[in-house]
C-alpha cells in the first residue's frame, strides 16, 4: 500500500488514528486523533506515541492484531482518559509502519463515572511520581537484539529521541566504560540461566561527561524450553542516594582516623611536653652566652612544628578545641587575607568579592583563619613558583535543598558560601577524588604533609558544614565551603587584657602522671614558679597519700589517661576524701565528652597538653581565685 493511499485511508478512518514509524515516532494522525489529545492536527508529528499512551509498547510475536488494550491517554492540558486501543501493521512505500486506532472508554452508570475519576487521580499521581523518581521503561526483545525506550528513558540518558528502538549495541555503548564489561557479563549469565528477574546498578555516561547511577530491574520472559525471549523492565537514577552513600562512607573513614589519631596524639603530646620543657629549663639554666644555647633553639624549633602538626592533626579528627561564636565571615576572611599577601609572590594576584548584607555564622575565628591559610596557600602552589596567576576569594548566601546532587550531607536552609578559585595547574578525577584524604598530597618531598585540604574537611565537619571541590586539568580549582547560616547578632569583640605571669606563693599541688619524665619535669617548673609540688605516677599511691594527709595539698593535677584508673576516677575518688579539694585534669587530646563527664564529676579545669607547661600556672591560679 503505498504512502499516500495510508494517509487518505488515515484521514477518512472513523475513529481516532495515528500512523507511527518502527521506532515509535508519529508520522501523521487525523483530525479526531487531534480533538481527543487536544492537540492541532499538525502537532501530533511532534510527539512519540508513548507520550500519548505511555502504555504502548511495540508488538510481540505472534501478538493477535485484533487484540484491544486499555490505556490511558495523556491530553495536552495534562489531564487523562481510560481508552482502548488496536494497533495494525501497514506497508507504506518502502516503511513498515503502525496504524494506532484508538477509542476513549466511557462509563455509563454514575458509580462508574467515580471510579473513573479516582483512576484518574491515581494515575496522575504515578505519572508525578514516575517524573519525580526519574524512571523510565524499556523492552529489550532479545531475538532481535533491539531495545525499545519509552520518551522518559531517553531523558534519563540524555539522549535526544531520533529513534525509539535501538540496536542493543548502541544503548550499551551509553555505560560508562569501566562499567561496560561486566554489566555485559552480568546480563548474558542472567539470560543464559534459569533466572526470572535481574536487578543491577551501575554507571551511565551522559553526553555532557557526567556520570550518573542507574538502578535497574527488569523481568525475563521465557518461552517453553526455557530461553529467554524477551525483557521488560524499569531504570531508575539513584544518583543522589549514591552521592550521599560516598559521602557517609568519607565521614566514616575521617571518624575512624579521628580515633587513631587521637590515641597517637595522646602518647606523642606526652613525648612532646617532656622534650620541649626540658629544652626550656636547660635554656633557662645555661648563660645566654653559651654554645649549647643554639643546640637548644634548635631542638625547640622542632619541638614547634611536631606540636603545630599534632594539632593539624587533632583538626582534621575534630579531637581539638573549637570555640565558635556568632559572627561575620568577612571581616575574618579579609584579616586572613591581609596576612597572606606578604608571603605570596607578587606575580599572584587576589581578588575578593564580598557580596551584601550576609548573615551570620556560628564559627571559630581561628579556625577561618586557618581555612583561609590552607586553602589560599595551596592554590598559590598550584599556580607555581615564579609564575603569575589570580586567586579569587568570594562570598555569597545560598539556599540548599534537602538530599541535593552536589550537597548530599547538608541539612536544607540557608549557608554563606566561602568560595576559593585559583588558576593554576587544575586536578584530574583521580586526584580530585582523593583531595580532602588524610596525608595525601601531589607535593613534592618537603613541601606539604598532605594534612591541609584534610583540616579544611575536619574543620567543616565540626562547623556543620561542608567543603566541595572542582576542578580540571589545565583550568584550575575552585573550593567551596557551605557555613549554616544564623539570624543572632555577632558576638562582641572581647577586648585582650595583659595578666603577669602567675606566682604559686608557697601554695602546695600534687601532680599525678604515669609518665616518669613529665612527673619530673612538672615538678621543676612548678617549682620555679613558686609552688610546692609532690609527684605521683601511681594514682592508687597517690590517693592513698591524700587520705594519710587530707589537708596536705591546694589542688589536685591528673593525667585523664593512665592504666587501671582514669583522671575521671581519681576525681571521683578525692571528692570522697575532700569534695572542697579542686581537680584539674590534662590530656592529650578532648573529646566534647569528656568535657560533659568533667563536669559531671566536679572537675575545675580541664586542660590540654602540650600547652600544659605555660597554662598550667595560669589554670592554677584561676582555681585559686575561684
Amino acid at each position: 500500500m503505498g504512502s499516500t493511499i495510508v494517509r487518505l485511508t488515515l484521514a477518512h478512518w472513523p475513529a481516532a488514528a495515528v500512523l507511527i514509524d518502527e521506532y515509535g515516532h508519529i508520522t501523521a494522525g487525523n483530525r479526531a486523533a487531534a480533538r481527543l489529545f487536544g492537540y492541532e492536527q499538525r502537532d501530533l508529528t511532534q510527539f512519540a506515541i508513548d507520550e500519548l499512551i505511555p502504555a504502548w509498547r511495540p508488538l510481540d510475536r505472534g501478538e493477535s492484531l485484533a487484540t484491544r488494550r486499555r490505556a490511558t491517554g495523556h491530553r495536552l492540558d495534562g489531564s487523562t482518559f481510560p481508552l482502548r486501543f488496536i494497533q495494525l501493521p501497514v506497508e507504506a512505500g518502502d516503511a513498515r509502519c503502525t496504524l494506532i486506532a484508538v477509542r476513549p472508554r466511557t462509563g455509563h452508570h454514575r458509580s462508574g463515572h467515580v471510579s473513573h475519576v479516582r483512576n484518574r487521580h491515581s494515575e496522575e499521581r504515578l505519572r508525578a511520581a514516575v517524573r519525580a523518581g526519574r524512571i523510565g521503561t524499556w523492552v529489550w526483545d532479545l531475538h532481535k537484539r533491539t531495545v525499545w525506550w519509552d520518551s522518559a528513558m531517553y531523558k534519563l540518558w540524555g539522549q535526544r529521541r531520533h529513534h525509539g528502538i535501538l540496536p542493543i549495541a548502541t544503548a550499551t555503548a551509553l555505560l560508562h566504560p569501566e562499567d561496560r564489561e561486566w554489566v555485559g557479563r552480568s546480563m548474558e549469565e542472567h539470560i543464559k540461566g534459569n533466572a526470572r528477574e535481574i536487578s543491577l546498578e551501575f554507571r551511565l555516561l551522559r553526553p555532557d561527561g557526567v556520570s550518573q547511577w542507574v538502578d535497574v530491574n527488569g523481568q525475563i520472559e521465557r518461552d517453553e524450553q526455557g530461553v529467554a525471549t524477551r525483557m521488560i523492565g524499569a531504570t531508575i537514577d539513584v544518583t543522589a542516594r549514591r552521592n550521599a552513600e560516598d559521602a557517609l562512607h568519607h565521614a566514616q573513614k575521617i571518624e575512624a582516623l579521628g580515633t587513631l589519631a587521637g590515641g597517637i596524639a595522646h602518647d606523642f603530646n606526652n613525648i612532646l611536653l617532656a622534650v620541649a620543657g626540658n629544652t626550656r629549663l636547660a635554656k633557662l639554666e645555661l648563660a645566654p652566652e653559651h654554645p649549647i644555647q643554639n643546640n637548644l633553639a634548635e631542638i625547640a624549633k622542632a619541638t614547634a612544628r611536631a606540636t603545630d602538626l599534632v594539632n593539624r592533626i587533632l583538626t582534621f579528627s575534630r579531637q581539638n578545641d573549637c570555640r565558635r561564636e556568632v559572627l561575620q565571615l568577612q571581616p575574618a576572611v579579609e584579616d586572613a587575607i591581609k596576612l597572606l599577601r606578604a608571603t605570596l609572590p607578587a606575580m599572584i594576584e587576589i581578588n575578593t568579592h564580598f557580596a551584601a548584607a550576609l548573615p551570620s555564622v556560628r564559627a571559630d575565628a581561628t579556625q577561618i583563619h586557618q581555612i583561609m591559610i590552607n586553602l589560599v596557600t595551596n592554590s598559590a602552589h598550584a599556580i607555581g613558583d615564579g609564575a603569575a596567576g589570580c586567586i579569587s576569594v568570594a562570598l555569597d548566601e545560598v539556599h540548599v535543598a534537602q538530599g541535593g546532587t552536589l550537597t548530599p550531607e547538608l541539612k536544607a536552609g540557608r549557608y554563606v558560601r566561602l568560595s576559593v578559585t585559583d588558576t593554576g595547574s587544575g586536578m584530574d578525577k583521580a586526584t580530585l577524588d582523593r583531595v580532602f584524604d588524610p596525608f595525601f598530597t601531589t607535593k613534592p618531598v618537603g613541601r606539604g604533609t598532605g594534612l591541609g585540604l584534610s583540616v579544611v574537611d575536619g574543620i567543616m565537619r565540626s562547623h556543620e558544614g561542608s567543603v566541595l571541590a572542582t576542578s580540571e586539568p589545565g583550568r584550575g580549582a575552585t573550593f567551596r565551603l557551605y557555613f549554616p547560616a544564623v539570624d543572632a547578632a555577632p558576638s562582641p569583640t572581647q577586648p585582650v587584657v595583659a595578666t603577669p605571669p602567675a606566682q604559686g606563693r608557697g601554695r602546695r599541688v600534687m601532680y599525678i602522671d604515669d609518665e616518669d619524665a613529665l612527673v619530673y619535669l612538672m615538678i621543676r617548673m612548678l617549682q620555679k614558679s613558686g609552688y610546692q609540688v609532690t609527684g605521683f605516677t601511681d594514682a592508687e599511691q597517690a590517693l592513698q597519700a591524700l587520705r594519710e594527709q587530707p589537708a596536705a595539698f591546694d589542688v589536685i593535677v591528673t593525667d585523664l589517661s593512665m592504666p587501671g584508673m582514669s583522671g575521671f576516677h581519681v576525681a571521683q575518688a578525692i571528692r570522697e576524701v575532700r569534695a572542697d579539694l579542686p581537680v584539674v585534669v590534662t590530656s592529650g587530646y578532648v573529646r566534647a565528652e569528656d568535657r560533659v563527664i568533667a563536669k559531671q564529676v566536679g572537675v575545675r579545669e580541664l586542660v590540654l597538653k602540650p600547652d600544659t607547661v605555660e597554662e598550667l600556672a595560669g589554670v592554677l591560679e584561676r582555681v585559686f581565685e575561684s
